[in-house]
C-alpha cells in the first residue's frame, strides 16, 4: 500500500512539472505573439524599437517572477520569508482578506 501511495505521489509531481513547463511554453508564445502584433502595428522604422522594448519587459517580468512570485508560489523563504501564502492561509485568513478587498473597493 505504502508502495503505491508512493507512486501516486511520484505521477502528481511529474504531471505537476510537466503542466508548468507547458504552461511557461504557452506564455512565452503569448509573449512572442504580442511582439509581433505590435510590431505590425507600428512603422517599419519603429519595429526594432518595439522588439526590444518586448524583450525587455519579458526578461524583467521573468526575472521579477524569479525573485518574488515563484517564493509566493512556493515558500522558499529566500527572499520574502515574511509573506503569508494562499496555500499556508486557512479559510478564515482567506475570508478576511476577501473582506478587505470588498470594502477598499466599495470605500
Amino acid at each position: 500500500m505504502e508502495s503505491n501511495l508512493n507512486h501516486i505521489f511520484e505521477l502528481q509531481y511529474a504531471l505537476d512539472t510537466f503542466y508548468f513547463l507547458i504552461c511557461g511554453a504557452l506564455v512565452m508564445w503569448m509573449a512572442a505573439g504580442f511582439s509581433m502584433l505590435e510590431a505590425g502595428l507600428v512603422r517599419a522604422k519603429n519595429t526594432t524599437e518595439i522588439l526590444t522594448k518586448n524583450v525587455s519587459l519579458f526578461a524583467v517580468a521573468c526575472t521579477m517572477y524569479l525573485i518574488c512570485g515563484y517564493d509566493i508560489m512556493y515558500g522558499g523563504g529566500l527572499f520574502l520569508s515574511g509573506i503569508t501564502t494562499v496555500a499556508e492561509m486557512d479559510d478564515a485568513a482567506v475570508a478576511g482578506v476577501i473582506v478587505a478587498i470588498t470594502r477598499k473597493k466599495t470605500n
